[in-house]
């Protein structure tokens, strides 16, 4: 049975960590293909690109990956998303195990989650850690409440350290400095002839 890995996130802009961090964890967990999900509408963020051209952009990050791929599966819906609506969707169309992929600081989050309880079910989780968080007391404690209340699969995949702020490339393209070996070349040309970002901080 093939076993996905389900990588969400608003990728406004996808870069460098995303892939480095998706490609580690595919090849630590024998995946056999990673999921990239754009969100639609995401419940907590409001001012990022249109959901079409945040899954354009990431379509065009992955292109040198055979092992990634890219779903519409948030893009198209009109509505708010959210991750148990989307496994569902997933279940229904995929036939293999399921992973949520997630970074240490979305752990502490998901017990806030809508029907996180439902979702727990559904899927095993991937926690992406940074070494220096891989041995600490309070995600020790975090990890022992979600296996124990909700029946939680939960895998720590210690991660190397690559730190992009999508912030902070937002704001070096719409001043005009330079992303390259954060943003992959393709994606980079993608952003410049539509102009991207511009707008978003004040320029034309």
């Amino acid at each position: 049975m093939k076993k996905y890995g389900i990588m969400g996130g608003t990728f406004d802009p996808i870069h460098y960590g995303h892939l480095m961090i998706s490609e580690y964890i595919r090849d630590e967990m024998n995946l056999d293909e990673i999921i990239f999900v754009p969100t639609g509408s995401p419940p907590h963020k409001k001012d990022i690109l249109d959901a079409s051209i945040r899954y354009e952009m990431t379509k065009i990050g992955i292109l040198e990956n055979k092992y990634f791929t890219v779903s519409d599966i948030e893009t198209k819906k009109e509505d708010t998303s959210y991750s148990v609506d989307t496994i569902k969707e997933f279940e229904s169309i995929l036939d293999g195990d399921l992973y949520f992929i997630v970074g240490s600081d979305t752990l502490f989050q998901l017990k806030t989650w809508k029907r996180f309880d439902e979702l727990a079910k559904r899927v095993e989780f991937i926690v992406a850690v940074r070494p220096e968080y891989m041995s600490t007391k309070i995600l020790d404690l975090e990890l022992s409440y979600l296996r124990e209340k909700y029946e939680s699969k939960i895998h720590l995949i210690e991660t190397p350290l690559y730190e992009i702020s999508s912030t902070d490339l937002r704001e070096r393209l719409s001043s005009g400095k330079s992303v390259k070996y954060l943003i992959p070349d393709k994606l980079i040309k993608y952003i410049e002839e539509k102009g991207l970002y511009k707008e978003t901080y004040g320029r034309k």
